[in-house]
């Protein structure tokens, strides 16, 4: 895969997984957009069984908190992994390993303690989407 191509899988991935999913997972705080957000958490708590669970206070607070927080990952991951992965660049593109490997443990194990354990799987896919692309980077 050419640098060019595998920055492009990469950012299409940031926009799905991350940033739009960061700004539907803080939307969970706004009444509007509360039912897509829910339908969302019961997609990723598999299978889609109409239950995702109770969305108290302070669980919607820290919705807006985590989903800014995983947006801005994908923002910053957009602006240097990906200009990174076409040029090359091993030091930034090991910072982004570590820090998707970083979110990818506590959010599987967090899933999982949870009693949301199919969230690894979506996990997963994302981690893939994500790393394949900087492996090929690294390797050219």
């Amino acid at each position: 895969m050419s640098p060019a191509s595998a920055a492009f899988v990469f950012r299409a991935n940031l926009i799905v997984s991350f940033i739009l999913a960061g700004v539907l997972w803080a939307g969970t705080a706004i009444p509007a957009v509360a039912p897509i957000t829910r339908w969302s958490f019961d997609l990723l708590n598999w299978p889609i069984d109409g239950d995702p669970g109770e969305l108290t206070k302070m669980s919607v607070f820290m919705s807006a908190i985590g989903g800014g927080v995983l947006a801005a990952l994908g923002v910053i991951n957009w602006l240097l992994v990906a200009p990174a992965i076409e040029a090359g660049d091993r030091r930034i593109l090991n910072a982004g390993l570590a820090s998707v490997f970083t979110w990818f443990a506590l959010d599987s194990t967090g899933s999982v303690l949870s009693g949301a354990a199919s969230n690894v799987g979506f996990n997963a896919a994302i981690l893939a989407l994500y790393v394949l692309p900087v492996l090929a980077a690294r390797k050219a």
